[in-house]
């Protein structure tokens, strides 16, 4: 009897298909039946996936599965539908063409919904003017766990609903709309916080300012379910599982309460333990020249039911083991710090430590972190009279309770246009590594800051170079999913702009190969298989590289974006792919880190609109012209 490929012994059938790409080793499972047995079993696509995508994130699951010896998970995972799944999912990342496209109608309504107002500055030259700022978005993404928070549009009975990007399922939080406005929603560490103020003026302030309680209401989010969203059951058992939200505290953000107007700003922060609010009032009396700054930082403590909303003259008994206010500094005490607003306000976004909680000591530690950011095309009232050469980021960590030491990490953009500026930057944030398994701590500590590990990709104190990597170009957002090694990233050029109506805005994937193979820092791919056979991974076909799902390649002559639409449920609307043309889509650049594939020129509109995006490997979360939530499935 003539002995066939799939009779060969597992070590060397095993060899064989590994050096197929993971694409081509989906389309041979068409060959014939044979051949769909041998590929889809558990143990060969265990092998293939950590071939091919031992970063990914159900590379880093089946990494650590291996790691405990834990064999009743290993037999219970669908490892052939996992290996599909990446297969599909880096050929369209390494395509920059979405698997399917998702909108989710969200409320529109300023008596429910007025964010804080942005800084008044914007990018102006030679007669042009581009945002610096953007409104925040009503809507928030818990990135990692896959769950997306907005307000729904139910007509009188609306409210905020949460979906899950995985399964698609809703379920309602549990956040009473009437009679308030909501100012600002996040969600972070597992803990949601929306801030909101009373929808009626508690009193009258200076002038024509009526002051409104604000609040920050906190819910605990948790998964509940035998399933965690990752790798799919063997067994058919259906995976299944649903998100709970348990009211955990409410905080005041500031004892007196603010205006609604565009003059009074707050900025915010919040982890598992801490919440930090940062108030900034203009000066409304004439024995007031500076505005009014405070910066406050709560502590949650244990869950309490006290709400200060529902006793808004503090005689109410209240919970002790909730939350309480660890440290409170006005103008003086900000100067001090170096972190001090004054007039011309440069502050982007606060953040904190992960982890600023010492269980041995039982207190408080680590940082917040200040972001502040100036330009040398910056403009209105607000900007700097002493503008920066180039472009200045800059953050600032001070101690939660103590006095010091303060953090300080400080990208002035010193040099020429035709100069390296940023000396960080591009160094510590390369994607392509040789070691995965410093891509699986979780030490984000200062000591680490500033080493070539994950830790320093994502550690807040360092100053976000990003926003200047590629000098004139301006990154507007960047989603950085570090352990994957895998960026995407929003960008334009407002000098070039100024100058030609054809420079347009791009949204660029950067750190996979067009085969779904990983890019070293200078763009070249190496994976398992390139580092044998020595050669240059080649752009897929669309009759070669098809990853089983209705998109395929193209290249910088692809005909025009089709689409095929469909309603679900009533509440979205989603779009599959039918070729990845799109314009130009698809198109592998030289950025300033390596190679860059570029999605279509259509996208930007549908993700842009508040200049902020969201996501991971798996997807991409925006927002359109229209208000309503993109979501870009991979």
């Amino acid at each position: 009897m003539a002995l066939t490929l799939t009779g060969l012994p597992y070590t060397i059938f095993t060899d064989i298909i590994s050096r197929l790409s993971a694409t081509e080793a989906i389309l041979c499972q068409r060959i014939c039946r044979a051949f769909r047995e041998a590929l889809t079993r558990n143990d060969l696509c265990i092998s293939l996936i950590l071939a091919h995508f031992s970063r990914s994130l159900e590379g880093r699951r089946l990494r650590a599965l291996l790691r405990a010896g834990d064999l009743g998970a290993l037999e219970s995972g669908d490892w052939a539908a996992v290996f599909a799944r990446l297969a599909r999912r880096y050929f369209h990342l390494g395509n920059a063409v979405p698997w399917k496209v998702v909108k989710v109608p969200v409320l529109k309504d300023d008596k429910r919904l007025r964010g804080v107002t942005p800084w008044n500055r914007f990018l102006s030259l030679n007669g042009k003017t581009a945002p610096f700022h953007f409104w925040d978005p009503a809507w928030t993404v818990a990135s990692a766990q896959g769950l997306l928070v907005y307000p729904a549009p139910l007509g009188d009975d609306a409210g905020f609903r949460a979906r899950d990007l995985e399964t698609g399922a809703e379920v309602d939080v549990p956040f009473d709309m009437s009679g308030k406005i909501v100012r600002r929603v996040r969600i972070s560490h597992g803990v949601l916080m929306m801030e909101w103020c009373e929808r009626q003026p508690s009193r009258a302030g200076n002038g024509d300012a009526a002051i409104h309680r604000h609040y920050a209401t906190a819910y605990t989010v948790r998964r509940v379910g035998p399933w965690d969203g990752v790798i799919p059951r063997r067994d058919g058992q259906v995976s299944a599982y649903s998100w709970s939200f348990e009211f955990l505290c409410e905080c005041k953000i500031h004892h007196l309460g603010l205006p609604v107007s565009h003059q009074d700003r707050f900025f915010s922060t919040h982890n598992a333990t801490h919440y930090v609010v940062y108030t900034w009032q203009p000066a409304r009396s004439p024995w007031e020249d500076e505005p009014l700054e405070r910066l406050t930082i709560w502590e949650f403590g244990n869950p309490s039911t006290y709400r200060p909303s529902q006793d808004p003259f503090g005689t109410a008994n209240r919970d002790d083991s909730g939350p309480r206010i660890i440290r409170s500094m006005t103008n003086g005490q900000l100067r001090e710090w170096a972190i001090r607003q004054s007039d011309t306000p440069a502050l982007r976004v606060m953040a904190l430590d992960d982890c600023t909680w010492d269980t041995a000591r039982g207190s408080a530690c680590g940082h917040v972190f200040f972001t502040e950011e100036e330009h040398r095309w910056s403009a209105g009232p607000h900007s700097s009279s002493n503008p920066p050469r180039l472009h200045r980021v800059k953050t600032t960590g001070i101690p939660l309770i103590g006095d010091g030491p303060r953090w300080v990490d400080d990208c002035g953009g010193g040099g020429g246009v035709n100069l390296p500026f940023c000396c960080d930057g591009r160094w510590a944030r390369r994607l392509a590594g040789t070691d995965d398994s410093i891509y699986d701590g979780n030490d984000y500590s200062p000591e680490n800051a500033w080493s070539n590990n994950n830790s320093s990709h994502t550690w807040p104190g360092r100053a976000p170079c990003w926003r200047h990597d590629d000098w004139p170009y301006v990154t507007l957002s960047e989603v950085f999913d570090a352990a994957a090694g895998v960026r995407v990233i929003a960008r334009e050029c407002f000098m070039l702009e100024t100058l030609s109506v054809h420079i347009r805005p791009k949204i660029r994937i950067q750190g996979i190969g067009e085969s779904g193979a990983k890019f070293t820092a200078r763009g070249t791919t190496m994976s398992r298989t390139s580092r044998r056979r020595r050669r240059r991974t080649r752009r897929p076909s669309a009759a070669r590289n098809g990853s089983g799902s209705s998109s395929s390649s193209s290249g910088s002559s692809a005909t025009s974006h089709q689409s095929q639409t469909q309603t679900l449920d009533g509440n979205e609307t989603v779009a599959a792919s039918s070729s990845s043309g799109g314009g130009k889509g698809g198109v592998t650049t030289q950025g300033p880190d390596g190679q860059e594939v570029q999605f279509a020129d259509d996208v930007w509109p549908e993700m842009m609109a508040k200049g902020f995006i969201c996501g991971d490997e798996r997807w991409l979360v925006g927002e359109d012209a229209q208000g309503d939530v993109t979501i870009i499935v991979f």
